[in-house]
């Protein structure tokens, strides 16, 4: 369960970082243009301020420790018979993560940090209950394509999702990480059969 709280909250690392770096530069034009009535100390100290950055800094090096082990697993060699582009798909979910940072939430503010956190309850119920992990924009900034592939073991056809950096198509040979999640990466390709 742990790992799945963790690639939720990290498909949300992006926008909170976005919203983190609004919340710092209000803060430097309200000193700037009301040096009487506030410090840059009412920036560098402030306590959410502080404890978004430790939460963000700390689920990023979870997930980073995630991903690293599910990559010493052993590794699959496979032949893709089918393979279907989902990125555009997924990219208008990641869209729509990102409308929220763009929201007059204010991560200062006790009352939007209330309702932005039962906003993500909601949403993490519904990821979590669909197993929605591989729609992670941390984990897809470095890996782009998301595709939906189809390949043969022990007479058995499979369909899995892989994330990968470089483009697949039918007939390529390649190989995958064994995942604990619903997912996997790519790890490198070989040359096709003829």
């Amino acid at each position: 369960m742990l790992r799945k709280l963790v690639m939720y909250l990290s498909a949300f690392l992006p926008m909170f970082l976005i919203m983190w770096i609004k919340e710092i530069l209000l803060g430097i034009r309200n000193v700037l243009d009301k040096p009487w009535k506030y410090s840059w100390k009412s920036i560098y100290l402030n306590p959410y301020l502080i404890g978004e950055i430790i939460v963000i800094f700390l689920v990023g090096l979870i997930l980073f420790c995630l991903l690293k082990r599910n990559q010493r697993t052993s590794v699959y060699t496979i032949t893709l018979k089918t393979v279907k582009n989902r990125s555009a798909e997924y990219y208008l979910a990641y869209y729509s993560l990102f409308i929220l940072a763009l929201i007059e939430f204010s991560l200062t503010d006790p009352i939007d940090l209330t309702v932005l956190s039962l906003l993500l309850l909601v949403l993490g119920v519904v990821y979590i209950k669909n197993d929605l992990f591989f729609m992670n924009p941390t984990v897809n900034i470095f890996q782009s394509y998301i595709y939906e592939v189809e390949y043969e073991t022990h007479r058995t056809t499979i369909s899995k999702l892989i994330i990968s950096p470089v483009k697949l198509s039918e007939g390529n040979i390649i190989d995958i990480d064994v995942s604990e999640f619903e997912f996997t990466f790519f790890r490198r390709k070989h040359e096709d059969r003829d």
